[in-house]
């Protein structure tokens, strides 16, 4: 109960029965003393500065890039526009090749390209989120690059049909820019380190 009351954790009745057991118990005041003296300091306890605290959240933090005069925004909202313009057909018009009416409003709306039109306008509406939106939209887009890479191997579709999806693949990159180009930096040391490589082995005339 005393441990309990240091942490308010009593009820009133409770509270009561302690104090009147206190009133009469030397031994119990004293732990009172000594859990009350533990608690304070653990509590107000001075915090340790850390130097590199700063650096440390920046650099695993990824703020949004809008590119120069904020032209990323608007290019991301364009393609998930274009992407639910392309949904509308068997949404709204219930027309999905010779597919039945009511399966193809249901695949309409229920399309992972729908999906991931609402991913992108979100992110162009809230960029701080792009990171965070990246494994969705990379995922719906790899079930879709799939899915065509079937289709046209099994003759259903042709390669130039399949074309529309080109807008999902620049809608993914585009993400990725505002996402801060995450993975770019190591991609490019990599680069770098490949060509003093290449530079190094080259024998001297």
């Amino acid at each position: 109960m005393i441990s309990a009351g240091t942490d308010d954790e009593l009820s009133f009745e409770q509270q009561l029965r302690l104090d009147s057991h206190l009133d009469d118990c030397s031994p119990c005041r004293t732990y009172v003393d000594v859990v009350a003296s533990l608690t304070r300091t653990m509590r107000l306890r001075s915090v340790e500065s850390e130097r590199d605290f700063v650096i440390r959240v920046m650099t695993r933090s990824r703020p949004p890039r809008l590119g120069r005069g904020g032209w990323l925004r608007p290019a991301l909202a364009w393609c998930g526009v274009m992407i639910i313009v392309q949904s509308l057909r068997p949404l709204v018009f219930a027309e999905l090749d010779g597919t039945p009416t009511h399966i193809a409003r249901h695949v309409g709306a229920s399309s992972l390209a729908l999906a991931l039109a609402i991913g992108l306008l979100y992110a162009a509406w809230r960029p701080h989120r792009a990171f965070g939106l990246l494994p969705f939209v990379g995922a719906l887009l790899a079930s879709t690059v799939v899915s065509t890479v079937l289709d046209t191997i099994d003759g259903n579709r042709s390669a130039l049909a399949e074309a529309v999806h080109l807008i999902e693949l620049v809608g993914l990159i585009l993400l990725w820019m505002v996402a801060g180009s995450p993975g770019w930096d190591r991609v490019r040391d990599g680069l770098r380190s490949l060509t003093r490589q290449r530079g190094a082995a080259r024998p001297t005339s």
